[in-house]
């Protein structure tokens, strides 16, 4: 019998978040989202018991099954990260955009159109509101200039004067031949690292401090915790990557298709 444990899903402010959410005619440039997939809002602890809130940028096609943000080849290297600090289970991920991105030229401009940020916001302040987070990473330069907007509001800002914060390489910003080696994002991520771990007050484990090599080891690429996610999702959906993929579809259909491989 498996007896995995798993998000029963938000309370409170959160559950009326949820419940009440922007769609595809707020998040204007249409033709920049993959609208038809749906929002996707959070993972981790959506119940006001959070320490540590990471920010991202926005849903892709593992999301869009597993229903929860950063639960794919990013979501492991963000698990890691977050586990490095000792934070195995306190921690609440959300994203810039609530919706997948399509075309980021016409979809990273309305960052900060006032009913996407405001609904954002209203993510960030439920966040806040219990005084338990202590520290705030944004990874991607989306998630900064969301975590920035918010500064700016009054709420934002006596919730920034309260938290460690430090700004993060998107995880997957070491594309091939491209400008950002996989050495250049953990080198990154070491900076992070060392900025904040001396700072937490209260992880969930007690960790060392152990950079980054080189490369991702297998420990530091850790599947998904289960209770990160709805019941019932078999386990290679959570340690294994890219068995969700955008197929070669039909011109004009490519938002809504997406081919799920089994391991």
């Amino acid at each position: 019998m498996i007896t995995d444990p798993f998000d029963t899903g938000p309370t409170g402010t959160f559950r009326t978040l949820c419940r009440n959410y922007p769609d595809e005619t707020v998040f204007r440039g249409a033709d920049g989202f993959r609208s038809l997939w749906g929002p996707i809002f959070y993972r981790g602890r959506a119940n006001g018991t959070a320490r540590l809130l990471v920010i991202g940028q926005d849903p892709a096609q593992t999301e869009a099954v597993t229903r929860r943000c950063l639960s794919g080849q990013a979501g492991r290297r963000v698990q890691g990260f977050v586990e490095k600090l000792g934070y195995t289970k306190s921690y609440l991920m959300i994203n810039a955009f609530l919706y997948g991105i399509f075309n980021q030229s016409m979809a990273l401009p309305h960052l900060n159109d006032p009913e996407i940020a405001a609904y954002r916001n209203q993510w960030l302040e439920a966040a806040f509101a219990k005084g338990r987070i202590e520290t705030v990473v944004t990874f991607g330069t989306p998630a900064f200039n969301a975590w920035t907007a918010f500064k700016a509001t009054p709420a934002g800002a006596a919730a920034a004067a309260t938290v460690q914060f430090h700004k993060a390489l998107h995880p997957t910003a070491d594309k091939p031949n491209g400008p950002i080696s996989r050495k250049d994002l953990l080198d990154n991520w070491n900076v992070a690292l060392q900025a904040l771990h001396p700072t937490l007050a209260h992880p969930d484990v007690v960790m060392p401090l152990v950079p980054y090599g080189s490369d991702f080891t297998v420990a530091e690429l850790p599947e998904i915790p289960s209770r990160d996610l709805p019941f019932g999702f078999p386990a290679w959906m959570r340690n294994t990557d890219f068995w969700a993929s955008l197929p070669t579809a039909t011109p004009g259909t490519e938002r809504a298709n997406i081919s799920i491989e089994v391991p």
